[in-house]
């Protein structure tokens, strides 16, 4: 192992377009290994990822996926899978990173720490949760919580809203590296081609699954009732999920008009949406963070936020966050949207990504002993332009 590229890990359960260019920057000062659990059935656009961190070794840990439907109130409010991966017990003692880190807090994270543990290698806990996303968790997951406060030395959160949850576990703050849920700005703040023409305008996007979590049948209910007060405006949804049919029955019941799908498309292929759109509308119900949010800011998209959503406070002024549970605020909201009142884009509140992979890098060269001290850190800090 050259001294100059210290091996480190990444632990995740499957490869998120979005952490493409974390990992590349990291790749660039480090030889490493991105372990994952496979890709999940309803990221139909995740596909074929490896192919874009040429200098990092990506690497399918043995395992299951399980799929655990999650209900309120006898209705079917998210669909999410949980990842037994013990395969990646075989790999960090094959590699021997000289660093772990793990985005969760569950079994990865256990066997991440019980690596670092027994080797005395440093482990950091990648986490975005929030106090909203955790109220309603069970006893497993709230005892594997503490376990793992306990016992995990270094964090790095999502954003504010990610370390103040890791503090109610009573992590110091000194021990949380607060970076920020980022995209590849370059490719949003780049002209794009509309994809099309939508007409009446303005045209309202939503980008997300359909599940009831991501609020899209609220968000119908608030755009019928702005129709009908006399306003006229266009409606595009893009993405895909089990509960499409049930919102074009909604759509159907409300006799809400002008409304557009559109399947999910890799984010590559997203600019030319944005550039049809007038403004972005995100009511999740629960969201660690809300990437589409920085993606539609750095398109020059004025946003409206549920409260939900882990980044609307740090990215967005209160003008542009509501809550999409009350619904007369959500048609007050929508109304200010139509009619053009809602807040330009501040992007002065977003990192570049460059930024993020930037403090990543030094932490971890700050906190690796002998060395592996002396790395170069990245040299960008440059603000976001349009």
């Amino acid at each position: 192992m050259s001294p100059s590229r210290p091996k480190v890990a990444v632990l995740v359960n499957m490869l998120a377009p979005s952490r493409i260019p974390v990992y590349a920057g990291l790749s660039a000062h480090f030889d490493l290994l991105v372990l994952h659990g496979g890709t999940e059935s309803n990221r139909d656009s995740w596909h074929g990822l490896e192919s874009a961190l040429p200098n990092a070794q990506i690497t399918q840990a043995w395992g299951w996926q399980i799929p655990i439907a999650r209900s309120v109130k006898g209705q079917v409010f998210d669909k999410q899978y949980m990842h037994i991966t013990p395969g990646y017990i075989f790999h960090l003692l094959r590699f021997r990173p000289y660093a772990v880190i793990s985005n969760e807090m569950g079994l990865r994270t256990l066997i991440a720490l019980a690596y670092g543990t027994i080797f005395h290698k440093p482990v950091w806990v990648w986490w975005g949760g929030t106090t909203h996303t955790e109220h309603k968790i069970g006893f497993l997951k709230k005892s594997l919580r503490k376990l793992i406060s306990r016992w995990g030395t270094r964090w790095i959160s999502y954003g504010h809203s990610s370390t103040e949850y890791l503090r109610t576990l009573g992590i110091p703050h000194e021990r949380v590296l607060q970076i920020q849920n980022a995209v590849d700005e370059q490719r949003f703040t780049q002209a794009a081609e509309p994809a099309q023409q939508l007409q009446p305008r303005p045209v309202l996007l939503y980008v997300g699954q359909f599940i009831a979590r991501k609020g899209v049948e609220l968000l119908l209910n608030a755009a019928a009732a702005v129709q009908a007060q006399g306003h006229e405006f266009s409606l595009l949804l893009v993405g895909s999920g089990p509960d499409k049919p049930i919102l074009e029955q909604r759509i159907r019941d409300l006799a809400l008009r002008n409304v557009s799908f559109q399947s999910s498309l890799p984010p590559d292929r997203m600019p030319p949406i944005y550039s049809a759109a007038d403004v972005l509308v995100f009511p999740t119900l629960e969201d660690p963070w809300g990437l589409v949010v920085n993606e539609a800011m750095l398109s020059g998209l004025p946003v409206l936020c549920s409260k939900y959503a882990g980044c609307a406070e740090e990215l967005l002024p209160a003008d542009s966050i509501f809550d999409p549970r009350n619904s007369e605020e959500f048609a007050s909201k929508l109304r200010q949207a139509v009619s053009g009142h809602l807040p330009k884009p501040d992007l002065s509140r977003l990192k570049t990504m460059s930024q993020v992979v930037d403090q990543l890098i030094r932490d971890l060269d700050t906190r690796m002993s002998g060395p592996f001290r002396s790395l170069p850190a990245t040299s960008t800090e440059l603000p976001i332009q349009r």
